[in-house]
């Protein structure tokens, strides 16, 4: 196995087409744009990260409060 591991390093290396570069540029221009609902969803989930760290830290507070209130009472 490692004999053939050494061919296929030493063997020359495959080299793309002259117009490689061109034909994919090509391809890449003929596909569609991102859809402009993306860019809603992704302002969405931002929304939705804040309001739940919003609510996250109400929890927080409340639970601190909770704890202090215990602890102060005695």
């Amino acid at each position: 196995m490692d004999e053939d591991l050494e061919t296929l390093l030493g063997a020359a290396q495959l080299e793309p087409p002259d117009d490689f570069g061109a034909r994919v540029m090509l391809r890449v221009r003929r596909l569609p744009l991102p859809a402009r609902h993306a860019r809603a969803l992704a302002l969405l989930q931002k929304l939705a990260l804040v309001a739940g760290g919003i609510v996250g830290a109400a929890q927080l507070a409340a639970f601190m409060f909770g704890v202090w209130s215990a602890s102060s009472a005695g």
